[in-house]
C-alpha cells in the first residue's frame, strides 16, 4: 500500500507541474497580444461622360460601369503585436481590384495597393518597409473633401494617388506635429524592373513632410522628388531622341482643413518642376513647371448626408493652357458601412490643354471642355 501511494503521490506531482506549465505559457501569450484584421471597400456605380472619343472629327459620349468611384475597392489583412515596453509591430497587406471585371489593380500586383512590415516605439516612433503611400496620397490628398476619389485632385496631378515600391519610412509625433521622411529605392518594379547593379538615381523616391492636428485645424506640408527611369521616362516631353533618359520631379504641396460646426473648409497648393535629365551625365533639357490650386468644402447636412463642393485650377507656365475643373457630391449614407453618391463634375479646357476628368490625356478630346456624372454604392466591411 506504501508503495501505491507513492506513485499516486508522484502522479499529483507531475500533474500539478504540468498545470503550472500551461498557466505560465498561457499568460506569457496573453502578455504579448497580437491582433489581425480584415477589412475591405467595395466602390462601383455608372459613369457618363461627354466629349470622350472622337471618330473621324466627331466627338462622342460614353456610359459605362466603373469600380473605385469614391474609394479604390480594395481588401486587405492589418495587424499588430505587443513587444512590451510601448513597442509593437505592424502589417498591413492590401490588395486592390476592380469590381467591373475581379482583375487585380496597380499593375497586376497581388497586394499592389499596401504591402510593408515595420516596428514602433512610443519613445523613437516608426520605422517601416516595403510597398507604401506616396505623401501626396497619404497626407496631401485629405486637404480636399474627396480625398482620392476619381473626380477629385488626383484628376490634376497623378502623384496624388502614388505608391511606392522598395520603401523605407519613418515617421515621428511631437504632441500634435507629426514628422515623416521617407526614401524609395526604386517606386516601380512593375514597370523599370529591378534595380541596375550600382545604381543610385533610376526611379529613386525622397519625401519628407510636417504635419499639424489640433483641434478643428489641421495643416501639412510635403515635400516630393522623384527620377524616372532610364527604360520608361515619366514626363511627355522626355525623350531618348533627344538625348534625355529620364527626368526629376519636385513637388512641394499645402495643405490645410478647418473644421465648423457644420461645415469642414479645405484649400491647398501644390508646385512642380520637372526637369529633363540625362541621367549618365545629369544634364538637363526642357523644364516644366506648374502650379495647381484648389478650395473646397463638405457640409454636413443631417447625420446621414453630406454634400461637398471643389474648384481646381492649374497654372501651366510659359503656356495659355490652363485647365479649370469643378465638381459637386451629394453621398447619404444608408448605415456606417453602406452609402449612395452621386458625383457631378465638370473640367474647363483652354488653348489645347486636355484635362479629363479621368485626368489629363484621358477619355478626353484636347481642347474640349468635359462634363461628367457618377452615380454609384460603396460599402465596407
Amino acid at each position: 500500500m506504501n508503495h501505491s501511494y507513492r506513485i499516486a503521490a508522484v502522479g499529483c506531482c507531475l500533474a500539478v507541474s504540468v498545470c503550472q506549465s500551461n498557466t505560465s505559457f498561457a499568460a506569457s501569450e496573453a502578455s504579448s497580444s497580437s491582433s489581425v484584421t480584415l477589412y475591405g471597400i467595395i466602390d462601383t456605380g455608372v459613369e457618363f461622360l461627354n466629349n470622350a472619343s472622337a471618330t473621324k472629327g466627331q466627338t462622342h459620349d460614353v456610359t459605362r460601369l466603373t469600380s473605385g468611384n469614391l474609394s479604390g475597392s480594395r481588401w486587405g489583412l492589418t495587424g499588430t503585436e505587443d513587444l512590451g515596453g510601448g513597442a509593437k509591430t505592424f502589417f498591413r497587406l492590401e490588395s486592390g481590384f476592380n469590381v467591373d471585371s475581379g482583375a487585380l489593380l496597380q499593375g497586376g500586383r497581388e497586394f499592389g495597393r499596401l504591402a510593408y512590415v515595420g516596428l514602433s516605439d512610443t519613445t523613437y516612433g516608426s520605422l517601416s518597409l516595403g510597398r507604401q503611400g506616396g505623401l501626396f496620397l497619404d497626407w496631401m490628398s485629405l486637404y480636399n473633401p474627396l480625398g482620392n476619389a476619381v473626380y477629385a485632385i488626383k484628376m490634376q496631378d497623378p502623384a496624388f494617388s502614388d505608391r511606392l515600391d522598395n520603401t523605407v519610412r519613418y515617421e515621428h509625433h511631437f504632441g500634435p506635429v507629426t514628422a515623416l521622411v521617407q526614401y524609395s529605392l526604386g517606386y516601380d518594379n512593375v514597370t523599370y524592373g529591378a534595380q541596375p547593379a550600382g545604381d543610385t538615381r533610376n526611379a529613386r523616391v525622397i519625401e519628407a513632410g510636417l504635419r499639424y492636428k489640433s483641434g478643428p485645424l489641421s495643416a501639412a506640408i510635403a515635400y516630393d522628388q522623384k527620377n524616372g527611369g532610364s527604360t520608361s521616362p515619366t514626363a511627355a516631353h522626355t525623350t531618348k531622341a533627344g538625348g534625355y533618359e529620364g527626368n526629376v520631379d519636385r513637388r512641394i504641396g499645402v495643405g490645410v482643413r478647418y473644421a465648423l460646426a457644420s461645415t469642414d473648409l479645405f484649400g491647398g497648393y501644390r508646385y512642380l518642376n520637372s526637369k529633363a535629365i540625362h541621367l549618365s551625365t545629369l544634364s538637363t533639357g526642357p523644364v516644366e513647371a506648374t502650379s495647381l490650386y484648389w478650395l473646397g468644402a463638405t457640409y454636413h447636412a443631417s447625420a446621414a448626408l453630406n454634400l461637398s463642393s471643389t474648384a481646381m485650377y492649374q497654372n501651366f507656365y510659359g503656356t495659355s493652357r490652363d485647365p479649370w475643373s469643378f465638381q459637386v457630391d451629394a453621398d447619404y449614407f444608408l448605415s456606417k458601412r453602406t452609402d449612395l453618391y452621386l458625383n457631378l463634375a465638370y473640367a474647363l479646357n483652354r488653348n489645347g490643354s486636355n484635362l479629363g476628368l479621368n485626368g489629363f490625356g484621358t477619355d478626353v478630346v484636347a481642347g474640349k471642355n468635359q462634363v461628367g456624372l457618377m452615380a454609384g454604392i460603396r460599402h465596407t466591411f
